[in-house]
């Protein structure tokens, strides 16, 4: 039987490796793409099918309409806090239940992706079979204010990047010597796909607590962080969540990185996640 999907509310994706394979769906962080996961789906898509989604707003994916920047991260999920029915299914949901063919996935995603993954998850725990996040932008109010106060120079600064986009490059190189070049690319793609209308509203996560995430999440849940400046949730916060007592979520510390945990020790990162994966009853 043919998918079908409501107009406007699929979201563009990549596509690798076997489809009898359990299945990865992997997104971003804000101001990424797909493009920007491609060597952790060259990764794991020995092992694994592999789908890479682009937010809305970025990369190929549809833009914001005006009405929905009034709430942009609420199309990405149905939100139980917010509607006692669910409304109908739209952007990231509508996209996994594509994608999955019944059987529910592993989701995987970095910052403002691991806020929507766990939002997803929350919501329809019947689409997840495990996640993983990375550095998951589950924000302290200060740090919302943060994003909010530094959403105009980022966009500013985003226009500079696409007037200049080899000068944008070589900063990143020097700047973040550890990450391949592939990484790089993927992440200089991603600002030029970006909707700035989006970038510039300084929200990167859904506006219901994270608390009330993290303790309904039912699957086994991995939560990556490290120690690095500018990290969002670091071993200052790790208490907070384990306080929690949410015996799904693990967390693990991989010192010696920032915010961007797996771009900056591919090696580490793929071996915490593998071992995590392989403790999955499948």
């Amino acid at each position: 039987m043919e998918k079908t999907i409501p107009e406007g509310q699929m979201l563009a994706y990549t596509m690798a490796g076997a489809a009898d394979r359990s299945l990865i769906i992997a997104t971003h962080g804000v101001t990424d793409n797909a493009s920007s996961l491609a060597n952790l789906q060259k990764y794991w898509s020995n092992d694994y099918h592999v789908a890479c989604v682009d937010a809305r707003g970025h990369g190929l994916s549809p833009r914001f309409s005006r009405e929905a920047l009034l709430d942009p991260l609420a199309p990405a999920f149905n939100n139980p806090f917010l509607f006692p029915q669910p409304p109908k299914l739209a952007d990231m949901v509508c996209t996994i239940e594509y994608l999955n063919a019944g059987e529910p996935a592993i989701l995987i995603g970095h910052s403002m992706g691991a806020a929507v993954m766990s939002a997803v998850a929350c919501w329809r725990p019947d689409l997840v079979k495990a996640l993983i996040l990375e550095e998951p932008a589950w924000l302290t109010p200060q740090q919302a204010i943060q994003y909010k106060d530094g959403a105009a120079e980022l966009a500013k600064r985003i226009k500079w990047m696409r007037a200049e986009p080899a000068a944008a490059l070589s900063e990143n190189r020097s700047d973040y010597s550890s990450w391949s070049l592939t990484e790089s690319c993927g992440w200089l793609q991603g600002k030029l796909q970006v909707d700035l209308d989006f970038v510039a509203l300084g929200e990167v996560s859904p506006r219901q607590p994270w608390e009330q995430i993290a303790r309904s999440l039912k699957m086994p849940t991995l939560l990556i962080t490290s120690d690095g400046e500018d990290v969002l949730i670091g071993p200052q916060r790790l208490k907070e969540i384990e306080n929690l007592g949410n015996n799904n979520l693990k967390t693990v510390i991989l010192p010696g990185t920032r915010h961007c945990v797996r771009r900056e020790k591919e090696a580490d990162f793929y071996a915490i996640c593998d071992d995590f994966l392989a403790s999955l009853d499948y």
